[in-house]
């Protein structure tokens, strides 16, 4: 159901769509037809004009009159300064030709510029310092590099030694590790010998002393029966005074001979003299 209306009047009609498209068509045309007809004037920016209407005058320098121009020694040095500074700028970027003329070209201007231009007397020694100042430090660059170069190499040899020393390190301590364990067997060895002695070794009794008194007269009065004692010595002085003796004489002075060194020989060996050996060694 539609809504009741409030009052008996007619309902208005919605506006055409058509119409208010036609009318932004013609003014669209209309305004072009203004633009190619009447052409647009741009108005050029308006300058501000200073304060008082006059433009602003540098103001001078005292004693400007006594300036004198730039001498050909200062234009050098800022030539060799320009120059550097090119060098370094070109080598911060790609090498390019027309990069290097430009810049040729903007140092040209500024040298010219720099030719015509007024400085204080006592400032041109200062860009001449400038100028040595920068030199020197140049040169003190230079220097420096070489020498971090040098220090680079030594610390390169450094390095390398140090490397040498760790290796030769742990190839000694890997032999002391092994001299080492061979001292520990060499070690355990030597007690188990040690063992061994001490479990085998005898125990006997001391040997009593030999106490032998014996003398020279008491083995021959063994050897010789008390009866013949004297018949015996006549019998060995009468030989002994003979020049010739006969053959039982000579046998009985080999007998006394080799019973007389086995005595010596048994004082001299501490041994016990028996009858039985004195008969073996004389048979002999």
């Amino acid at each position: 159901m539609k809504p009741v209306r409030g009052s008996n009047r007619a309902s208005s009609k919605a506006p055409s769509r058509n119409k208010s498209q036609k009318k932004a068509k013609v003014k669209s045309d209309g305004g072009q037809e203004q633009s190619d007809d009447s052409p647009i004037h741009s108005k050029p920016p308006q300058k501000r004009k200073a304060e008082g209407g006059q433009r602003s005058v540098p103001k001078e320098v005292k004693g400007q009159d006594k300036w004198k121009v730039l001498p050909p020694s200062s234009i050098c040095a800022m030539e060799n300064i320009m120059d550097l500074s090119i060098l370094t700028t070109l080598t911060m970027k790609r090498k390019d030709k027309m990069s290097q003329e430009h810049l040729n070209l903007l140092k040209n201007r500024f040298l010219a510029h720099c030719t015509q231009l007024k400085a204080p007397v006592q400032k041109h020694a200062r860009l001449v310092y400038s100028s040595q100042q920068h030199q020197e430090e140049t040169r003190k660059l230079a220097a420096g590099k070489l020498t971090l170069r040098s220090l680079k190499e030594d610390l390169k040899a450094v390095v390398s030694a140090l490397e040498n020393v760790e290796e030769q390190t742990a190839s000694l301590e890997k032999s002391c590790r092994l001299l080492r364990d061979e001292l520990e067997e060499e070690e355990k060895k030597a007690a188990q010998i040690l063992q061994i002695r001490d479990q085998a070794g005898l125990k006997l009794p001391p040997v009593p002393p030999h106490q032998d008194d014996s003398t020279l007269e008491t083995h021959l009065r063994t050897i010789i029966p008390v009866s013949q004692h004297e018949t015996t010595a006549r019998t060995l002085g009468e030989i002994l005074q003979k020049p010739e003796a006969s053959e039982e004489e000579q046998v009985l002075l080999r007998q006394a001979h080799k019973h007389a060194q086995l005595l010596f020989k048994t004082l001299h060996s501490n041994e016990p003299w028996s009858e039985g050996g004195n008969d073996d060694a004389s048979l002999g």
